[in-house]
């Protein structure tokens, strides 16, 4: 049971560690965005369909990034540093080298229920609630490393960014909420 209270704690802890991280200069890009806007449509972060809210793409972008992360067992990290500012993706990192040294993996892909975006004092919001029931970490076996209590709804509150033209998400807190 340890062993799965520790990887939990090792797949959460870089993303709940990074709310404040990125330029506070960057800040002022949140008068550019509309109050809030709000995906409409279930998308799989498999399809990667988003929406036509360039904010939200970028989380929806950012998801996929870490699916692929975790299902390879940390093995591909390449397609997070386009998604994320440099210090999330050190954190993202670290939790990739945590899966690789523990021989963990997810299998399937989770699910975004639905996102929506408000601006904040500090920049742009993504709430975002998400389903992992279908993404199981495994081991080197296939046997499930979380125990069954494990929470599979949770909530986003990320960070997005614009820099150099482009939405980067920087960071925030996921929290095991019902959404």
């Amino acid at each position: 049971m340890r062993m799965r209270n520790l990887v939990m704690t090792a797949m959460l802890t870089p993303v709940l560690l990074l709310p404040g991280c990125g330029n506070e200069a960057d800040s002022n890009v949140a008068a550019a965005v509309p109050a809030a806007h709000k995906a409409a449509r279930t998308t799989t972060t498999d399809d990667a369909a988003g929406s036509d809210d360039p904010v939200l793409n970028a989380y929806y972008t950012y998801r996929v990034a870490l699916d692929v992360m975790m299902r390879s067992g940390g093995g591909k990290t390449k397609q997070l540093e386009p998604t994320m500012t440099p210090a999330m993706f050190q954190a993202i990192s670290a939790q990739a080298k945590y899966f690789r040294t523990h021989k963990l993996r997810n299998t399937g892909s989770t699910k975004v229920l639905w996102a929506k975006r408000t601006l904040a004092a500090n920049g742009v919001i993504v709430s975002a609630c998400y389903d992992t029931s279908a993404a199981r970490t495994v081991n080197v076996r296939g046997r499930g490393v979380l125990p069954n209590t494990t929470p599979t709804r949770w909530l986003d509150q990320m960070r997005v960014l614009n820099q150099q033209s482009r939405w980067i998400v920087d960071g925030g807190t996921t929290t095991p909420n019902a959404c």
